[in-house]
């Protein structure tokens, strides 16, 4: 067996970028939360949950549907059932997202 003869169907870098980009999400959302907590008024309260409940929906969503909502709705070509990774990091990071929910209004 040599190396012409194994055949590599799924590449890590999907993965890799999908975190990274959760994750840049996850601390933004976390930053505003901090922000909000701190500054914000009633409508930026109300916005910034909003806005924290899509993106958690958003994951969701991708747990719940995989690569269907990635393609019509997202517009990525991701299959999410192949890689477990995926798809169990978006039902975490939906978890994540939620703590980021502004609960205090100065």
């Amino acid at each position: 067996m040599t190396w012409n003869e194994i055949v590599i169907t799924n590449s890590i870098w999907l993965p890799i970028i999908y975190y990274i980009v959760s994750i840049i999400v996850g601390i933004l959302l976390f930053v505003g939360k901090y922000y909000v907590h701190r500054r914000a008024n009633f409508t930026v309260f109300m916005l910034y949950g909003l806005v924290v409940i899509f993106c958690g929906g958003g994951q969701l969503a991708l747990f719940r549907f995989g690569g269907d909502f990635a393609r019509d709705i997202l517009r990525v070509n991701l299959d999410v059932y192949s890689y477990d990774s995926i798809f169990y990091g978006s039902y975490l990071f939906a978890l994540v997202y939620a703590l980021a929910t502004p609960i205090r209004f100065k």
